[in-house]
């Protein structure tokens, strides 16, 4: 049988020994003859990139397509990561995937090539959207990282039941008012003074072993009752519930 469409190569080896002879890249693009991507390669791996072209090639040969492609081999990757019709080109030849002297004579199924070439671009779209949507919850983390990190370590603290109590008492110790040691009489020591003291004590011992930075943060919360009180008296209700 003679060649119909006129192209250089026909069949899959000869496909192959030609990329094996002239590609210089690792990148391909296979289109129709009208310019829309079918198969391609932007993977900088020289064995994947030939296996990916002879497995394709070779799956359109056994499916009987004997409608001419054309392979482009391309200088670098694209920064899109994938090629479109004008990516820039080394080199290009035209081919069957069915070899001339076995290709039937049946009529391209185009209805075939329209939902390959569909698929390809929906699995495009796909992976790009994954992408974005990966990007973006890598961003959030970032930011609940920051969070956490401006707000310390007690934050934990609020949302455990077993350590409310004491933490109410240390903050309770902690704002007691200045006068009242001073009105004590040298050598009267206040029961209710002492009795906060050693619950203070208490409460400290306890919570260093949660929060390596308990000072600052006891800070923190010492500097809000002064300058936020209305957040701080919120603090309070909350650990009272």
């Amino acid at each position: 049988m003679a060649n119909p469409n006129n192209v250089f190569l026909t069949g899959t080896q000869k496909v192959m020994d030609w990329y094996d002879q002239n590609a210089k890249t690792c990148f391909w693009s296979i289109t129709d003859t009208k310019g829309s991507v079918v198969f391609m390669n932007a993977d900088n791996d020289e064995n994947l990139s030939r296996d990916h072209l002879e497995a394709n090639v070779r799956s359109a040969e056994a499916a009987g397509l004997d409608c001419t492609f054309i392979l482009r081999i391309h200088p670098k990757a694209p920064k899109e990561g994938y090629f479109v019709k004008n990516s820039p080109e080394m080199i290009i030849t035209k081919f069957r995937p069915v070899a001339y002297e076995t290709a039937s004579m049946q009529p391209v199924n185009n209805m075939q090539m329209g939902y390959a070439n569909n698929n390809l671009i929906g699995e495009i779209s796909i992976l790009k959207s994954q992408i974005a949507a990966l990007q973006m919850k890598l961003d959030e983390e970032d930011e609940e990282e920051e969070e956490e990190t401006e707000e310390g370590g007690l934050a934990g603290f609020f949302k455990n039941p077993q350590m409310q109590n004491m933490l109410l008492q240390t903050l309770s110790g902690l704002l007691m008012p200045t006068t009242t040691k001073v009105t004590n009489m040298a050598g009267v020591m206040d029961g209710a003074a002492t009795d906060q003291d050693a619950k203070i004590d208490e409460a400290i011992e306890v919570l260093k072993q949660f929060d390596a930075n308990l000072g600052d943060d006891l800070l923190l919360l010492a500097e809000m009752a002064l300058n936020d009180k209305q957040q701080f008296n919120f603090l309070l209700k909350m650990l009272r519930k």
